[in-house]
């Protein structure tokens, strides 16, 4: 038949490969410059680990971890148009296990390096960082433990090698860690297709992410829970429609991420995919069986979800203050704070002074786990006490749950203290001040609003003559003394002209609403350190008021 029709287009080739026989593919790999760096947190490289070890542990014969799109580039490299996420974790793991198996780990090193050139190259701004910590034998602990350094993408590659360290260090024995390397890098297999261009390289890439509508795990779900109970003819229709009506309260996207939160509401245990439907059903099963979770507790849950989205909570008369710091901490990246919220909601949120004392501690444990004060190693379990004891304030509000020990509050209050070198979380940690100061706005990350320095980071012929050392003008830049809030044309505009000019820019609204972030400098004539560290002491109380934070001054 291909003879009357033509033969397949050239051009493009799809093939399954393992980790090894990706990684070990020539002329290379490499990240063009057009796409974006490194963005990994710590939930993507700990569920990346957890996965690969799951499935080495029960023997699997083989596990896909999904497809990667390559376009080969003028000088013969594969550029990578989907996949850099998973191929420098993937390397990442590999460089962990082969500095920690020593010489026993050097054949390890052969997928990680050509002889002297990388089989892997990141991004021109980060390859030089990612060869020294992670190419280059014996520094992925150095990378582990790496100060900031103020670069979004250098500081995720921290993050990743430190949570890597943390979920593999578990494997005490070295044999079996050698094991375990051994199955990720022959058993785990790619899709990996290949274009001549890279336009169709971007077409197979929207094309597999876009198009259609794919059986979800949702549906899988959905399937599984009517099709394989007890339930009558009559009561399946009845809880086919009750889902239906369930699911078109959100986007399809949405709907699935409530879906795989309901094991860890319901018994406490995080679904290690979409498609565990194994660990679905147990939690179901556990927690009164399928008839409950269909006409009871699903419901139920999402009508929490839904005032959670839409920041409709009803909390009487703290409505307002409760509202204000759920929009909040919808900005954070990471929503391990939403089953908790889910839970309590659903359960216990008629009662408008638990439900603002309990949003008021979820917030301040919210923001202490995006700025790094809980340790990665306890969050999980302390917001799973948190959803099973949604109705026990001793023991909601206790240090097993939500409540911040001694050590933690100290631990706050000094990272409050530090200079903000990340672009994200200083941005988002000015709108949630924004948002606890009278008057203040509830801002969101799409909005026009970005950070300001008022003694700019790369100084200026008048703002170093009055602040002449170089260490302490870049000390005082970043600290939320000398932060503002304005939009990026202000901030285009004030540049690092002298703080008069400054002032006036920032204060001239151009349609634009003034932040109280911003109008709070309307008093402070001129810009000193005194100005700075008197004003940063301020910023900070208010936070710390507003989150109950306990100063110990």
């Amino acid at each position: 038949m291909a003879g009357i029709f033509g033969e397949l287009p050239y051009g493009l080739v799809s093939q399954i490969l393992n980790v090894a026989g990706v990684l070990t593919r020539r002329p290379g790999l490499k990240v063009p410059r057009y796409q974006r760096p490194y963005t990994w947190g710590e939930r993507e490289v700990r569920q990346l680990n957890q996965d690969l070890w799951a499935a080495f542990k029960r023997g699997a014969t083989f596990y896909f971890i999904g497809q990667i799109v390559l376009v080969k580039n003028s000088r013969g490299k594969f550029e990578i148009s989907d996949g850099q996420q998973r191929l420098a974790t993937l390397t990442m793991i590999i460089a962990y296990v082969r500095d920690r198996l020593n010489a026993r780990g050097e054949p390890f090193q052969t997928l990680i390096m050509d002889g002297e050139q990388p089989r892997l190259m990141l991004r021109e701004d980060d390859a030089n960082f990612y060869r020294g910590f992670v190419q280059e034998p014996g520094h992925m602990a150095e990378l582990a433990k790496h100060a900031e350094t103020g670069v979004d993408s250098k500081d995720q590659l921290c993050v990743a090698a430190a949570t890597i360290e943390a979920e593999l260090s578990k494997i005490a024995d070295n044999g079996e860690l050698e094991k375990f390397m051994a199955y990720v890098v022959r058993c785990c297999t790619l899709n990996v297709v290949d274009a001549d261009e890279r336009g169709c390289a971007q077409t197979v890439f929207h094309s597999l992410n876009m198009h259609g509508s794919p059986l979800s795990g949702a549906d899988l779900i959905k399937s599984d829970l009517l099709e394989n109970s007890d339930l009558s003819d009559a009561d399946a229709d009845a809880a086919a429609r009750k889902w239906e009506q369930t699911e078109d309260m959100f986007e399809r996207e949405n709907f699935a991420r409530l879906l795989y939160m309901m094991p860890f509401l319901l018994v406490g245990e995080q679904v290690r995919s979409p498609g565990d439907l194994a660990s679905f059903r147990a939690a179901v099963d556990r927690t009164g069986g399928v008839r409950v979770f269909l006409f009871d507790q699903l419901p139920r849950y999402a009508h929490a979800l839904r005032a959670i989205f839409s920041c409709s909570i009803d909390a009487g008369q703290w409505s307002d203050e409760v509202n204000r710091r759920v929009a909040l901490m919808k900005q954070v990246e990471e929503w391990d704070w939403a089953p908790a919220a889910i839970a309590f909601l659903a359960g216990y949120g008629q009662d408008h002074d638990r439900a603002r004392a309990f949003f008021r501690a979820l917030d301040r444990f919210t923001f202490a786990c995006e700025l790094s004060i809980i340790d990665n190693r306890v969050r999980e379990a302390r917001y799973a006490h948190a959803v099973k004891h949604a109705g026990d304030d001793k023991s909601l509000h206790g240090p097993k749950g939500l409540e911040l020990n001694e050590t933690e509050h100290m631990r706050f209050i000094a990272t409050l203290n530090r200079s903000r070198k990340r672009d994200r979380q200083r941005r988002l940690l000015l709108m949630r001040l924004e948002a606890a100061m009278p008057e203040g706005h509830i801002l969101s990350m799409t909005d026009d609003v970005t950070v300001e320095h008022v003694l700019p980071k790369g100084g200026g012929a008048w703002w170093n003559e009055r602040f002449p050392d170089p260490a302490l003008r870049a000390e005082l830049a970043h600290l939320l003394g000398n932060l503002i809030l304005i939009t990026h044309d202000q901030n285009r505009d004030a540049d690092n002209k002298p703080y008069p000019k400054k002032r006036e820019i920032y204060l001239a609204s151009r349609g634009a609403p003034v932040h109280a972030v911003t109008k709070d400098i309307v008093g402070i004539p001129e810009w000193t350190l005194q100005a700075i560290e008197q004003r940063h002491e301020r910023l900070v109380r208010i936070l710390c008021e507003d989150w109950g934070i306990v100063r110990g001054d």
